[in-house]
Order: C-alpha cells, then structure tokens, then sequence
C-alpha cells in the first residue's frame, strides 16, 4: 500500500507545499481579504500599520490566524501576499478562497427503514450486489461505539452548513461548563455560549438548521437500536456540530480551530472540559485547487493530528483524476487526513465522483443513502459528502473496539495513535478491481476487517522501564530483559542500541514471541578498560503493528580499593520507598568525615546534592522534592568518599 509523506507538527502550523502536476492558479478568492497566521498576537498592531490593513475577524486565537482586509482598488492580492511573505512576523499568508459542498442533485424518496441502508447491509435489495457494504453488523459484534476501554466518551465533529439539534437520531455533545445565551464565555474557552458547538459563519453558538449537515451527522453517527428510523455506523457516539463548510476558507479555518481547542481542554483537563474528538468530518472543498495555495488549511490538519484527531475530505463529484488536476483539500499530502471518493451498491466507483492514485486513500458507500432529514424526517442523496462521514463513523468504532492498552498508548502518543486508526482503516478495506490503480488502498471501506486488524495483533510489555546497575571497575554484570507478548499475533521484534558501546551487550538482539509467550535476554554489563563514573545508553525494542518502546540503560562505575568495612556501624535506611513527596537515607559511623548523599535521574543528570561533616554516630539526609516529576531515580551515599550504598527510588 502506498504511503504519502508522513509531516509531524507539535502544536504549531508551519508552511507546507506539494508538487501538482498542474501548473498552480489561485483564482477562486475573494478580492480584498487574505488570511494571516503570525508568530505572535503582539505582532497584529505593527502588520495592520505597516501594510494599512483590518481586522475582518479573529480566526484562531490559539494559533494567532487573522481575516485581514485591504483596499482591492489599490493593489492585489498577490501584491500584498507578496510583501508578507517577506515580514518576519508572518508564519502564514494566503487568499480567502471560495468553499463549496459537495452533495450531488440527486434525492430519492424518504425511508426509515434499516434494511434499506445497503451501504451497511447489503443484502442485493433493490438490485444492488450482495456483500457491496462495509460489514457493519460483524462490526457491531466487538462494539456498537461511544466509550473507550478507559471511559473516554467518544466524539465526532461534524464540519457543515449546520445540523438539526432536535433530531430524536442523534446524541449531541454539549459543553457542560458554559452557560447557554448568557453572552459570557463561561469556561474561558475564547468561544462564547459555546453550549451546542459553534458557528463559524457568524462567530456565535447558534446553530443553524441544515438539511446536508443532518444526513451527514446521521451517517456517522445516528442513534442504533432504538426502534427509530435508521442506524449510524456507530450508534452510541457523541456527535460535535460546527458550521463552518462553505463559503470561504476563513470559516473553515475557525471551524478547524474550534475543534482544536475542545480536544485540547479535555487533554489539559482530564476528561473535566472540552471533548474527546477523535475524527472530523469535512464534506466539502475546492474543485481543482492547488495545495500550496492553502497552507494554513493542511497545517490545521496536522495540528489537529498531532491531538490524535484524523480528519476526512470528501474528494470532487467530478470525473477527474485528483493526482492530475489537484483539488483541496484531498490532495494535501498530510498524514492526518484520509481522503475518500464515493462508492455504489454494485462496489464500483461512481462514475461522478473523482480518484488518483496517490491522492484519494480509498472508496466509501455515497450513493443513494438514506439517512436523516430535518423534523425528525429521512431522505437519501449521493456524493462523496455521504461517503465520507462513514469512515469518520468507523474510526470512532474503532476507538470504541480498542482495548486499554491501545487507549493508554494513544493517550500518551495521539499523533502515532491516530496513524494507526488510519492504518487498520486503509488496511482493512475489500480490494475492489474499479478502485485498484486509481487509489491509494485499491479498495472499499469495510470497519470489520479494520477492527480484526486492530484487535489480531501483537503487544509488547517488558519487565522493566529502566535499566540501572553499579559495578566496580574490571567486572563483568549482568541482568536480564524479558519481552512479553500479551496480543493476539506473533511479535516480531528487534532491538537497536544507540551508538552500541563496547560495554553493554545483549544474549540476542532480534526474535519472535508468539502470544502469550516470553523472551528472556540476557544483558551484560562490562567495566573492563573503563574509568569511574556514569555510562549511558538506549534501547530501542521496535517491531511490525507495534508501538516501539524506548528503555534508558544507565551503569555506574565505582573504585572498590580502600573501602573501610568498620566506618559504620548500621545498615543503610533509605523510607519511605517509594515515595510521594519526600525520602529519607540513615546510617551510622564510628569516625569523624563528610558523608553525602547524589541523586541522579535515569539519564545520570544530578538532580541532588547534599553533603555534611560528621563527628560519629548517625547521619541522616532527606530530599524534599515536591516539584520533581514522578518517575525513577537512583541514589549514592558516601562517607569519606567511599561508596556506602546505591539503589534505585520511586517517585509515586
């Protein structure tokens, strides 16, 4: 399967551009406004003086994005993009473009019947081809959505003209900490009355009725198995509206910041504000836009991924190859995003709905879909705007199917859990001979075969985090590294030692482990041809459909000549161990000297250092380290520059 390039961001957006094979027009704007990113909110005063702009509106705090606007009699846009791009202040600058949806014209007749939506049971009704559909009901055995392993409730963001907040099918997000129409921002969110989502067309919480926005949010995510209508690809899941899908591309940008900063609340708060968006739907965009012209749109993706949130494009109802003529945003080449073309119940590609090989991930059902109307009503349309929201469906149900261990890694490496929800999606899907050759996967959606993939494979523990061991000088040590495999497939691994210093070593440095089974490896430390002190290295155990795990090895070495056995006179105390906020180390001596305690991290730096002169009898140390982050640390007690102790201690 083809890969695309793979863009890493921490929370911030940088500029990213791509070669289309097209010669690059940017025509589609509006004359008279550009939008700006710059590096930082004090920097709006000098640009708007300097260049003799305004502020149209504030786009994204967070990220210091601005709707600018200028006199267009004047000059031109690509003059002044011109001009900030050389502006030191300037991170970003492009045109505001025009946004369109994507929903073809077609409108078939309501029907609220389970069994007329081919595209999760295809059964051969109406004439369709039986097994044409993403195998939601073996789905549904593993889960029908909503909550992870860790208690997590799952949302989805729906990017669109708006939604239907009283539809009886969905189950609607809602920010508990702001206190609707009162005109405060309550949790202080930069977002006010942000109660039901938000409103990027108007900058508000209002909500506005849309009839493309309902069918696309029941798609994803209508409530299942409640004797009502239809069912979502994943019944339970918490759905996040935002209007902001069309028009121009300023809107799209505020609406991709606002999910940001929900994700983020809930990632600052523990799960106390915000919302644990882990896919957003985007069903509309640019017919042959050219992504370079739009960085600040694919650099929001890649933020948003590196939170652990995937984001969808729905490609072009057109018959075009996207890899040839471009189009935005599914020709962006972020990592972030998965792009999708629409899919009938005959398992071939519309013959409206666009490809390319490098640039469309794979085929979704979007023809003929019967979903939700406004009023508590149902109708069926087609494009690759109903296509799209059924992949953001299945990467909440896989988020759902996943187990702890995967939640817990995806908590603490979002971004690389988020690619891996990509991957299993990508992976999993039913290669179609229409799709082969014009997309990245060669196939169709299908999220049971995704969550057999996630759930069929292998999982890497250890016995150990950290490795730590003293020796004195010209000896041999060693100690033992078991790897274990508690998945459900063979773990192939190999371990890399950075740089492999002559003095550690392993019995073996690649294997397999069926499941359930171990491996015990042998370490072995040398101080031979070494002097006194701390050594230092990693281990990096890596191996196929598992998340590598890095281990500090660390190895103190000691001159053993002319330690006195009769300096003390009592074994070496060290309480409580481990600790929370403080520890103690005692023992006694019979002689007058200095005694001093080091205390140093897993990577030898010294984050403590006591010493004292003692006539005889105790001596005592306490670390008091409330601002230390918790974790491993180890310790060195001396008296008279002899070694009287080490060990290693937990901070809890």
């Amino acid at each position: 399967m083809k890969i695309k390039n793979t863009l890493f961001l921490l929370l911030a957006i940088f500029y990213v551009s791509t070669s289309i094979s097209q010669i690059s027009t940017d025509t589609d704007f509006i004359s008279g406004e550009v939008i700006v990113q710059l590096r930082s909110a004090k920097a709006i005063p000098a640009v708007l003086t300097n260049y003799n702009l305004s502020t149209k509106h504030t786009l994204s705090e967070r990220f210091n994005i601005y709707l600018l606007e200028f006199d267009a009699e004047k000059r031109t846009n690509s003059t002044l993009i011109s001009l900030l791009k050389d502006d030191l202040f300037v991170v970003n600058v492009q045109n505001n473009h025009n946004i369109s949806l994507r929903e073809s014209n077609e409108t078939l007749p309501n029907d609220s019947l389970f069994g007329d939506q081919w595209s999760l049971l295809n059964t051969g009704q109406a004439g369709g081809t039986p097994g044409a559909d993403i195998d939601a009901p073996l789905a549904w055995d593993f889960t029908t959505g909503g909550i992870t392993a860790l208690g997590d409730t799952i949302v989805v963001a729906i990017v669109d003209g708006g939604t239907d907040l009283n539809h009886e099918e969905l189950d609607f997000w809602k920010n508990h900490n702001e206190i609707p129409n009162n005109s405060i921002d309550d949790d202080n969110n930069g977002y006010v009355d942000d109660y039901d989502g938000w409103n990027a067309y108007n900058h508000s919480g209002n909500i506005p009725l849309n009839v493309h926005g309902v069918h696309v949010c029941g798609i994803a995510g209508a409530i299942g198995n409640n004797n009502v209508g239809i069912s979502g690809v994943n019944w339970n899941v918490k759905t996040l509206p935002i209007a902001g899908s069309s028009t121009y591309e300023s809107i799209v940008v505020e609406a991709l910041s606002y999910i940001f900063v929900v994700r983020e609340r809930y990632d600052q708060t523990n799960g106390a504000e915000g919302a644990f968006v882990v896919a957003q739907n985007n069903s509309f965009g640019v017919d042959k836009g050219q992504p370079e012209n739009f960085p600040i749109w694919e650099a929001m993706y890649d933020s948003l991924g590196q939170l652990g949130i995937l984001s969808m494009g729905a490609t072009a109802n057109r018959d075009w190859d996207i890899d040839s003529v471009g189009d935005v945003p599914t020709a962006f080449t972020t990592d972030y995003m998965i792009s999708v073309t629409n899919t009938t119940k005959f398992d071939m590609r519309n013959s409206s709905a666009a490809y390319g090989d490098t640039t469309i991930d794979l085929g979704a059902p979007g023809t003929t879909i019967l979903s939700l109307g406004l009023n508590n009503t149902y109708r069926s349309s087609t494009g690759t705007s109903m296509a799209t929201p059924h992949v953001t469906g299945a990467a909440a149900l896989l988020m759902a199917a996943a187990d702890s261990t995967f939640i817990a890694n995806y908590k603490s490496n979002p971004s690389q859990g988020a690619l891996l929800i990509k991957e299993y999606i990508l992976n999993g899907v039913d290669t179609l001979p229409d799709l082969m050759g014009i997309t990245v996967s060669g196939g169709r959606l299908n999220i049971y075969n995704s969550i057999m993939l996630m759930l069929s494979t292998p999982e890497l523990t250890t016995n150990v985090d950290s490795v730590y061991i003293e020796l004195p000088l010209n000896y041999v040590g060693t100690d033992t590294l078991i790897i274990t495999n508690s998945g459900n497939d063979t773990l192939f691994y190999s371990i890399i030692i950075n740089d492999q210093p002559d003095w550690f070593s392993l019995s073996q440095y690649n294997g397999n482990v069926f499941e359930g089974e171990s491996d015990s490896i042998i370490m072995q430390f040398d101080s031979h041809s070494l002097d006194t002190g701390f050594y230092d290295c990693i281990m990096l155990i890596e191996g196929e459909d598992i998340e590598g795990k890095s281990i500090p090895v660390q190895m103190f070495v000691y001159d053993d000549v002319g330690i006195q056995n009769n300096i003390i006179e009592s074994s070496v105390r060290v309480f409580p161990n481990p600790f929370k906020s403080s520890v103690a180390f005692s023992f006694d001596v019979v002689e007058i000297g200095e005694a001093s305690v080091e205390i140093f991290d897993q990577f030898g730096k010294m984050v403590y250092n006591k010493k004292n002169i003692v006539t005889s009898g105790n001596v005592h140390f306490s670390w008091n380290n409330t601002e230390t982050p918790k974790g491993i640390y180890f310790y060195r007690l001396s008296f008279r520059e002899n070694l009287i102790s080490s060990g290693k201690l937990v901070k809890m």
